[in-house]
């Protein structure tokens, strides 16, 4: 491979034979490697061929003109260190637009005021490290998106020039784009955060999203993974719609609680996925399922939500050793009777354990009275907790077998209990009866004698 050290000449500077970047990169031959010095630059520029990008020092690209700030039209591209600022408002293509296979983005920060980076019929890329700013202004809280799937609300907006109102983009953009690894990247302040759509077998690990309307989401996937990852303060954390063999592990999704619509983690039509080992803390719902079957879900912390866990209309679901700590409401459920609940932790739960296995003989039950009333009159939900609410719900639902329940609900957190470390325990806590007890005896004694 042969290295090309290009010395351009930065915007603002004169030189006998001005040249820019394109024209580098027009005149270097593929699988070269292009050094571009420190400066500012303008765009856009178009890669249509393999080659290497190195930026040596601050290299900052411009974009005045109406295309993609960035194009690459080819296969086995690398750019790593840039910065790209886009000066486009409400644009149609991303500030960096890939339409090739095998390509390598690391170490980018891009500025815009559309949408941050789109793959278009690429696969097996890797974008690693790459910071996406959203540059639109809020207005008013900034969360007008609900989970009315229907509706692509816009809930930001400013006006820079000619009075046009410049409206969010997705940070990282993939349609028709197959096993890319989406790893380590930053997205502030865009509409979603990472959308895939159309899109099977992509890996999105280790990403943060903040302030954006789904921080994660996905339309009509198959096969994706999203891992390690961490959302905050979105109007969703990660929303799954019509989407099959997801595999949902160890994510951080956290307040997302400003919207009366906001989730930790919202699922829609989806079916034969897993949700293992996440934590759902302080949002306003913190799982919602909706019309899904055949979701394994399993070991995830819920805490500190106003809602733990709603499940509606879904069906053959299986859910065990989840862990439910201070939300206001544990759990609801309508119309999702055949889904199992099994061996689930409730910090609210009035257990009896006759037998010693660290599962209460009494079962944990949901009762939708209140879900079901709220969603015909949502007004009533005015009514959380009232006495008579209390009273209707066991009226109306004893005896009618539609209750939902977790029949061996765990008396302690999965994580709390081993078998040797609960057979320690007893026996510790036995001998320490024994010797209160006997203390007690002795004082007691002791005091009778003395009289």
């Amino acid at each position: 491979m042969a290295i090309l050290i290009v010395f351009l000449v930065p915007a603002g500077m004169r030189a006998a034979e001005p040249t820019t970047l394109q024209a580098m990169l027009d005149q270097a031959r593929p699988g070269d490697t292009i050094t571009i010095p420190e400066g500012d630059y303008e765009g856009p520029i178009r890669i249509t061929k393999p080659l290497v990008l190195l930026a040596n020092g601050n290299v900052k690209i411009t974009n005045p003109s109406e295309e993609a700030a960035v194009t690459i039209q080819s296969d086995k591209v690398t750019i790593q260190g840039i910065k790209i600022v886009d000066k486009r408002i409400n644009s149609e293509d991303a500030t960096l637009l890939i339409r090739g296979n095998k390509n390598v983005l690391e170490n980018i920060v891009i500025e815009t005021m559309s949408t941050g980076i789109q793959l278009r019929q690429a696969s097996s890329n890797t974008l690693h490290n790459i910071q996406v700013i959203g540059k639109v202004k809020e207005r008013g809280t900034g969360n007008d998106a609900g989970h009315d799937h229907s509706k692509h609300l816009i809930k930001g907006q400013e006006t820079p020039k000619s009075n046009e109102i410049a409206q969010k983009g997705n940070g990282i953009d993939l349609y028709d784009s197959h096993q890319n690894r989406i790893v380590s990247n930053q997205v502030t302040n865009a509409f979603d955060g990472i959308y895939v759509e159309r899109s099977n077998g992509n890996e999105i690990t280790q990403n943060h999203v903040e302030k954006s309307r789904y921080g994660y989401h996905f339309m009509g996937t198959s096969d994706t993974i999203l891992s390690e990852n961490t959302g905050s303060e979105n109007v969703t954390g990660a929303m799954l719609m019509e989407t099959t063999k997801a595999t949902v592990l160890g994510n951080q999704l956290l307040k997302q609680q400003k919207n009366p619509n906001s989730q930790g983690i919202l699922l829609y039509e989806v079916t034969n996925s897993k949700l293992q080992g996440n934590q759902i803390e302080g949002n306003r719902v913190g799982l919602y399922l909706e019309r899904s079957q055949g979701i394994e879900v399993r070991q995830n912390q819920l805490k500190l939500n106003f809602i733990g866990m709603q499940l509606l209309n879904s069906r053959d679901n299986v859910l065990t050793e989840n862990v439910f700590v201070s939300n206001v409401i544990q759990a609801q459920a309508q119309d999702s009777t055949t889904d199992r609940l099994d061996g689930n932790y409730w910090d609210n739960l009035q257990g009896l354990d006759v037998d010693g296995d660290n599962r209460s003989d009494l079962p944990y039950e949901m009762n939708p009275f209140y879900l079901g009333l709220t969603d015909a009159v949502p007004p009533y939900q005015l009514f959380f907790q009232a006495p008579g609410f209390v009273f209707l719900e066991g009226l109306f639902t004893n005896g009618t077998g539609i209750t939902i329940r977790d029949a061996a609900p765990l008396m302690n957190p999965p994580d709390s209990q081993s078998s040797d470390t609960g057979g320690s325990s007893s026996w510790v806590t036995g001998i320490l009866g024994a010797l209160l007890l006997l203390g007690s005896g002795t004082i007691i004694y002791t005091g009778v004698k003395k009289q």
